[in-house]
């Protein structure tokens, strides 16, 4: 897919892009002219609703409005940090992936509220939830008219480097300089930002968002039926052969004691979610598993990768421990005690099974939370606790880690076709507000969340921020459910709730059961390829990582035999498709700005 949307790609774009500078009415900047207008300042249709006792966070009443002649198709805007953006509403077009809760998205809180903040009325592109990229890549491919931006889409350093040389995608540096005033202060105050954004070529092609979810850091979860535990009279498994013997009593001692002993599930993943996928949690007792598996994953974020002490880059994937855990799993496939729905049951699937409306019958499953896999509020969610990462027979102890969680790359990206890129990154400024990320959050202040009196603890044991209302994962329209542009207030800020079972009590209480297994040595997932370097890297690692898994799924399954013969010619034919070329491009890319970032130089 990537490859033949190289082939389709336009190979040229012009953007007239302009510096910084106070101009004042009729004032030359190069050969841009700008015509500055003086308003009298209005008030704001709706003050800020959460006050972090700056008032330079709180966005600002327009003071004048200027004409960029250099889009022609663009209205004046405002001055940076003032609003509305535009003195009459216009529409944008934004494309961007539907989350499964949100019940509507033009009758939307949120929506509505930035609309009447900047006057930026916003015409949905709808991106479907699954195979996001796939749709993506046809659209740039297809020649159609573009969106003005696509927000939230989770786009590699390849894609960007990528469609910025060839012109579909535009550079923004010198837009967000001028026009930014939230964005620009991250920017300031985030070092790391520029550095990670920046693409091999010296270009920025995107405005990314940053937030470190410090429970989410550790988010390779893995659930585990305390009821079922309890009648067995077992403690909660610390070992893989503990785990398995537990897996042995789900199937084997009617456990939900509803006198029928083949209705339990001990153990089933699935093919879609938020760390789902069955090798994900499992595989770490044996090798480190890097793999990011949900819904939104690239092949970028399926590397299955590490480095050494010295910053070389290798794959887990060829390593003789890797076949010790892929046989485990064969092992309790070939016992019955995985689904065989394992590889094919999607999210959805997963919640119908947990909501089984008879007897409970799932013993165990991995997954990033319970409000991925049972009803938010409801009964069963209380019935699982978290499993800690288990240790294998050699010792290994791994807990998933994303060391390099805080900068995503992409919270916006503006196309060719946008005709308005000023109001583009003005729009999308309003994101960095504490305001926009406690509404995009947890909604509408005294409806869907309530600041607590002073003193009330928080789930850290610290003093809570907080206090939600509408728990996450409810079906809602208060606000979009994708990337805030800059996070303030943390999960773990939320006052301590007399439900045991609240999602970010349960988040933060896996947080400590996994820290301090945590594996150090990842690799960064944005590397600065070279439109070359993405180039292969997208194409080898999409073959390889699809024949690796294919091939493993066949292992675990059964219908290939885990032997020395099909072992090798499994090892020969990665290094067929190019494992030696995956890993050069890589270590290039890693060396040209991690390297010298991770103490290796």
């Amino acid at each position: 897919m990537k490859k033949l949307m190289l082939f389709l790609l336009v190979l040229t774009v012009t953007v007239s892009l302009f510096a910084t500078g106070g101009a004042q009415q009729g004032q030359t900047q190069g050969t841009v002219q700008r015509v500055t207008t003086q308003v009298t300042p209005r008030p704001l249709p709706v003050s800020a609703q959460f006050d972090f006792g700056d008032p330079s966070w709180h966005p600002q009443s327009a003071t004048y409005y200027w004409t960029n002649p250099s889009y022609p198709s663009q209205p004046p805007v405002s001055n940076r940090g003032g609003y509305p953006i535009v003195q009459q509403p216009v529409t944008i077009r934004v494309a961007h992936p539907y989350y499964v809760y949100v019940t509507d998205y033009y009758d939307n809180d949120l929506v509505r509220f930035m609309e009447q903040l900047t006057n930026v009325r916003i015409e949905w592109d709808l991106l479907p939830e699954t195979n996001t990229m796939d749709r993506v890549t046809l659209m740039f491919a297809s020649g159609e008219n573009l969106p003005d931006v696509f927000h939230s889409v989770a786009f590699t350093t390849g894609d960007l480097i990528t469609l910025g040389t060839a012109g579909l995608i535009i550079p923004v540096a010198d837009i967000v300089a001028e026009n930014s005033f939230y964005y620009q202060r991250l920017l300031d105050e985030i070092p790391v930002v520029t550095p990670s954004i920046t693409m091999a070529d010296g270009n920025i092609y995107s405005m990314a968002s940053y937030g470190v979810n410090v429970a989410n850091q550790l988010a390779m979860r893995f659930w585990i039926n305390q009821p079922f535990l309890d009648v067995l009279g077992m403690q909660m498994p610390r070992t893989t052969e503990e785990y398995y013997n537990y897996l042995v009593g789900v199937r084997d001692r009617d456990v939900n004691q509803n006198g029928n002993l083949n209705d339990e599930i001990p153990f089933i993943a699935g093919n879609e979610g938020w760390h789902a996928h069955v090798d994900g949690f499992l595989m770490n007792s044996f090798i480190y598993n890097d793999t990011d598996t949900n819904l939104y994953s690239t092949p970028e974020a399926r590397r299955r990768m590490i480095r050494d002490n010295n910053g070389r880059i290798d794959v887990t994937y060829n390593k003789p421990e890797w076949r010790q855990g892929v046989d485990y799993l064969r092992r309790l496939y070939a016992e019955n005690l995985i689904s065989s729905e394992s590889f094919t049951t999607n999210r959805a699937g997963i919640v119908a099974l947990i909501e089984n409306p008879g007897a409970p019958i799932v013993g165990s499953l991995p997954s990033g939370g319970p409000h991925e896999f049972a009803n938010t509020g409801g009964e069963r969610r209380g019935h699982y606790r978290v499993l800690p990462p288990l240790r294998g027979p050699n010792g290994v102890q791994h807990a998933w880690y994303n060391e390099f969680l805080g900068v995503n790359l992409a919270m916006m990206v503006i196309t060719k076709d946008a005709a308005m890129p000023d109001v583009l990154v003005k729009w999308a400024d309003y994101m960095y507000t504490p305001d926009y990320q406690s509404r995009n959050r947890y909604g509408v202040l005294g409806r869907d969340w309530l600041i607590p009196p002073p003193g009330t603890p928080a789930v850290d044991g610290g003093n809570a921020v907080y206090e939600e209302i509408l728990r996450w994962g409810t079906p809602q329209n208060a606000y979009i459910g994708r990337a805030s542009g800059r996070t303030f207030i943390q999960s773990y800020n939320r006052a301590l709730s007399p439900d045991p079972f609240e999602l970010e009590a349960v988040l933060w209480h896996a947080r400590g059961e996994y820290f301090p297994f945590r594996y150090q040595q990842n690799v960064p997932r944005m590397l600065p390829f070279t439109v070359e370097e993405a180039r292969e890297f997208n194409n080898l690692n999409t073959v390889i990582v699809e024949y690796v898994e294919q091939t493993m799924a066949q292992w675990i399954t059964g219908r290939l035999a885990l032997n020395d013969a099909n072992w090798n010619a499994y090892l020969q034919q990665i290094n067929n498709l190019g494992l030696a070329q995956l890993l050069r491009v890589t270590q290039s890319a890693f060396d040209r700005s991690w390297a010298q970032v991770l103490g290796y130089r």
